[in-house]
């Protein structure tokens, strides 16, 4: 169905078939009501985490990864319908949730979070949600920023002595993120950001992202060595 399709009737409502509430379950005063797809858990910072390093990093992943493979397309679809794109933002889901499975034991199996990455890439391809490699992607301070998707799951990786290689890539095309909205204008705040650090991956990891070169020497040199953006492909 195409876009111009859902505009003939704007009261129209459309939603995903996904129909999971996850919520926590040790804020129940009352027995927890047996409701489908309501799911209680124990270890609500563990499934916080889930959402912010596999969905969130792989929907910045995409955004990022895409345009800096393919800068004159719109939509997250489009990007991920590239095979090459879509490989390497599953790779760096994928490493995300191996610092998950290791970060919290017995909280989730192999098979669950490769099945959530799978759906989640299914759901990002969605067409009719319309959803803009601007949108996804903007907001680079904050998206950047020391706890978030990125940074935050490779302090984890860091802590926990796995590879990060994949979601460091993922960051350094963040750090070129140049997209524009409809209108042809960057984020107001993106603009200053680019203003401050240009393509200072350096600056950019120490002041944004919140990592010491002396403590984390082998990082920088990691970054080094990916050297241009588009080489992250290729990684």
């Amino acid at each position: 169905m195409q876009k111009k399709d859902f505009l003939k009737d704007k009261l129209q409502i459309f939603a995903e078939p996904y129909n999971t509430l996850i919520l926590n379950k040790k804020a129940f005063k009352n027995p927890i009501p047996d409701v489908a797809g309501l799911a209680p858990k124990e270890n609500m910072k563990a499934w916080v985490d889930r959402k912010l390093f596999i969905h969130n990093l792989g929907h910045s992943a995409a955004a990022y990864i895409g345009y800096a493979y393919k800068s004159d397309l719109v939509y997250i679809h489009e990007v991920l319908a590239l095979p090459v794109v879509c490989g390497k933002v599953r790779e760096t889901m994928v490493q995300s949730a191996d610092i998950l499975l290791k970060k919290y034991p017995g909280e989730f199996t192999w098979q669950d979070l490769d099945d959530h990455i799978s759906d989640l890439l299914k759901r990002f391809q969605n067409i009719a949600l319309g959803d803009t490699i601007f949108r996804v992607g903007c907001d680079l301070r904050r998206k950047l920023g020391p706890e978030d998707r990125l940074s935050g799951a490779i302090k984890a990786a860091i802590e926990l002595n796995l590879p990060y290689d994949n979601i460091l890539c993922a960051l350094i095309c963040g750090c070129h993120f140049r997209a524009k909205d409809e209108e042809g204008r960057m984020l107001k705040e993106d603009v200053e950001f680019v203003f401050r650090y240009g393509n200072n991956i350096k600056l950019i990891l120490s002041e944004v992202c919140g990592f010491n070169e002396s403590e984390h020497s082998e990082l920088f040199l990691e970054a080094e060595k990916i050297g241009t953006y588009l080489e992250c492909l290729e990684y």
